[in-house]
């Protein structure tokens, strides 16, 4: 198979197998004269090595348009750890090796405006889509309006209601900064508790978690969804400079 009569011609046979980066791999391998001393071995290990990064590369590019993220270049490697930012960089490493939503917890990430949350957000949705996790982000009042606009027999909302509650990762951007009305909160409410034990709720919010009743109509809604969140997750507490004012500063230089 590995031989010099094998070119481009062969492609669509590896094409229709859905091979193509073993079939790219093969090709190149069989006239290229420095391979000749490869042993067979070599050769089809090397193939099958391209095939799979493709294989992986495609899956999550997939998991990330799934993910709905407005941003899927960020990552955890492009984050800027300025003087006076509290992010550190074993924190963010470690919340990038996604032990967490191996172990269904949730996180909590807070801060003033401007300071970044978003930005980690999207990077640890970025992180998750490579590890081969589903995900899906929204923010707050979006996913509220798209609940609003969708009737109840709706089977693309049951649809979508699912994907809610079984992805792996979901996060919330901009949680609670502006109130939601009480059918929202208590839908929001029936998402979280369809995805205790099943998958890690993220968010991001200007606001403590104790400030949270502000926007929350019901009291009782408002602890339950609470609890849910805080309950089960780590607290990361974001401050320093304008994130967004160093990165237009950033490129313009």
């Amino acid at each position: 198979m590995l031989d010099m009569h094998l070119s481009v011609d062969d492609m669509p046979l590896f094409t229709k197998l859905r091979m193509t980066a073993f079939g790219e791999a093969v090709i190149e391998i069989a006239n290229d004269p420095d391979c000749d001393e490869w042993t067979f071995s070599q050769k089809i290990r090397h193939a099958l090595e391209r095939e799979s990064t493709a294989r992986g590369e495609r899956r999550m590019l997939k998991l990330l348009k799934a993910s709905h993220t407005p941003n899927p270049a960020a990552c955890v490697e492009d984050i800027h750890y300025l003087d006076g930012r509290s992010l550190n960089r074993d924190v963010v490493a470690r919340l990038a090796s996604c032990g967490w939503i191996d172990r269904c917890t949730n996180l909590v990430i807070l801060g003033s405006s401007s300071v970044g949350k978003s930005y980690l957000a999207q990077a640890l949705v970025n992180a998750a889509c490579r590890r081969d996790y589903t995900a899906r982000y929204y923010r707050l009042d979006d996913l509220a309006n798209q609940l609003a606009v969708q009737h109840h027999s709706d089977p693309g909302r049951l649809r979508f209601l699912q994907n809610l509650h079984e992805c792996d990762l979901l996060v919330l951007d901009d949680f609670l900064t502006t109130p939601i009305s009480p059918e929202i909160a208590a839908e929001l409410l029936n998402i979280l508790a369809a995805r205790e034990g099943r998958g890690s709720t993220a968010v991001t919010s200007q606001f403590d978690p104790t400030d949270w009743y502000k926007s929350l109509h019901d009291a009782v809604i408002a602890e339950s969804i609470l609890n849910r969140i805080v309950s089960n997750a780590e607290l990361v507490q974001l401050a320093g400079p304008n994130m967004r004012r160093h990165t237009k500063l950033d490129a313009a230089d």
